[in-house]
């Protein structure tokens, strides 16, 4: 059950450490992008694939750490669902509880500044890359971003179960040339 549930997070950890190296450093994504855009756009003015660059991988941040946040949070939430089926007599989904918590979201957001921190701390020991505490909000953001969402996914996901889905469209008056 929880290899099941986990399997995910583990595997983002992994990608996270990846690119957290020499290999992922700023001089090498510049060349492979600017040979990308180079081999698609023909001749680009490398100051453009520079800021390009930059954009991306603070974009890069933003997001992959908002992954690394939700499938903490579906993780910590499935094992709960897992825990509510075998051990108790009702259905799960009936509660707002058994779609969303405040302590998943923090364990979430909590594992998110952990990683962010050690990963900049690590990057400190590498003469190619920088740490730096700028990405560490950054990647928090990108978490607290995707927290938010998910809590009111679902809200609107347990109101939706609740009222028995989605309501119907208002009737329209009909037009006079249709009667």
């Amino acid at each position: 059950m929880i290899a099941r549930n986990w399997w995910p997070v583990a595997a983002w950890l992994g990608v996270i450490r990846l690119e957290s190296t020499s290999y992922a450093s700023a001089a090498n994504t510049f060349r492979l992008l600017y040979r990308v855009v180079n081999s698609v756009f023909g001749r680009v003015d490398p100051q453009f694939v520079f800021e390009l660059d930059h954009v991306l991988r603070k974009s890069g941040h933003f997001v992959g750490y908002a992954i690394l946040s939700g499938l903490t949070f579906l993780a910590l939430r499935n094992t709960h669902r897992d825990r509510v089926r075998s051990t108790m007599r009702r259905p799960w989904g009936s509660y707002l509880g058994d779609w969303w918590q405040m302590e998943w979201s923090l364990i979430a957001m909590l594992l998110t500044v952990v990683t962010a921190s050690l990963d900049e701390i690590h990057q400190t020991f590498l003469p190619s890359r920088t740490g730096r505490w700028q990405d560490v909000v950054l990647d928090t953001s990108g978490a607290f971003a995707l927290q938010l969402v998910i809590y009111l996914l679902c809200q609107l996901r347990f109101s939706l179960r609740n009222s028995g889905g989605v309501p119907p469209a208002p009737k329209l008056p009909l037009a006079e040339s249709d009667s």
